[in-house]
């Protein structure tokens, strides 16, 4: 079973100066390229970072095309979009960085964490999930910090370009924007907390977690009808016999205390309860992670095996058999 026990830490801005060859490019064409919006990358730097350390990280997101929009990500924005760390401050600073292009419809979210030993506290999972409950959809997304951070500030970067370059209709859509990242944020808090929990534990996997969340939230979505027949106390127990059947399936059930099922129970009450419910391009969104999440899964697997079985792996422990008889042969002789 794959862990994936990166613990993300990245707080993301952008200020971007344009990378190597594109140090000379135009103001004129610099703001052409804003209106272009997601016909072009979209790239967060954090307002802390220097100058060669915009550079360098422009260099780790693999940023080599020539037009993209650039956004800054200060103390204001971690405060507005990572409300899940109440220790933000206006004055607070910026350094990882996030990039985002929007694909095809239906592509689903990918997330890559281009500098892993950088991030401290969030998976990519965590942040696929995150992007998806908050309305980021279709879109590759790379993560990287050029210091040790938790990553936070790279989520921040990634809520901030969705309303840079897609700004909300009115204050009603604005309003549904800040639900739906308030319950991404709920969730990225209790993710983190339970994964750290379970950094020592051998039967625990962020991957099979994630796996379940994406499922609770399909299931949830199919019966949010019978969920809005429901008064608050119903509703919760309906939504925690979900979160109990689909941690069980993924073979959790045994494995997270009562407090951490109810601290998931909560959030994906409030799942249920947020806009996001109604709107039908996350079951695509969710049923593509989840898909991703699984194959990813069972490519481990199936890649141990191979090994397991290889000649050369079988040679391997034929000889490392071979040496310990022989010890232990010599030590009773």
């Amino acid at each position: 079973m794959m862990y994936k026990k990166l613990l993300t830490s990245v707080l993301v801005g952008a200020t971007v100066l344009p990378f190597a060859l594109a140090t000379n490019v135009a103001a004129d064409t610099q703001a052409k390229t804003k209106d272009e919006g997601w016909d072009v990358p979209n790239v967060a730097l954090g307002n802390g970072l220097t100058e060669q350390e915009q550079q360098d990280t422009l260099a780790k997101l693999k940023v080599t095309d020539k037009a993209y929009n650039t956004f800054t990500v200060n103390g204001d924005d971690l405060v507005k979009y990572v409300t899940d760390i109440d220790s933000f401050t206006s004055d607070s600073k910026a350094y990882s960085s996030a990039y985002m292009m929007r694909t095809k419809e239906g592509s689903g979210v990918n997330v890559s964490i281009e500098t892993p030993e950088t991030i401290t506290s969030r998976t990519e999972a965590n942040y696929r999930n995150a992007a998806i409950t908050s309305g980021v959809y279709d879109a590759d997304i790379r993560i990287a910090s050029v210091r040790v951070m938790d990553g936070s500030g790279a989520l921040a970067g990634i809520y901030k370009i969705y309303d840079e370059v897609e700004p909300a209709a009115n204050d009603a859509e604005a309003q549904e924007r800040a639900e739906n990242r308030e319950v991404a944020q709920e969730e990225s808090a209790v993710v983190s907390e339970i994964t750290t929990e379970n950094q020592d534990n051998e039967n625990f996997s962020d991957d099979n977690l994630a796996v379940a969340l994406a499922e609770i939230k399909l299931e949830l979505q199919k019966i949010k009808d019978e969920l809005a027949k429901l008064n608050e106390a119903q509703g919760r127990e309906k939504v925690k016999e979900v979160v109990v059947e689909q941690m069980n399936g993924q073979g959790l059930g045994d494995v997270l205390t009562e407090p951490q099922i109810d601290s998931i129970s909560n959030t994906m009450y409030n799942f249920s309860q947020a806009p996001v419910i109604n709107n039908e391009q996350i079951t695509e969104q969710l049923t593509t992670l989840k898909d991703d999440l699984m194959q990813n899964g069972k490519d481990f697997i199936d890649n141990a095996k191979e090994k397991l079985n290889s000649e050369e792996t079988k040679g391997f422990f034929a000889n490392l058999w071979q040496t310990i008889k022989s010890f232990f042969e010599g030590w009773f002789n």
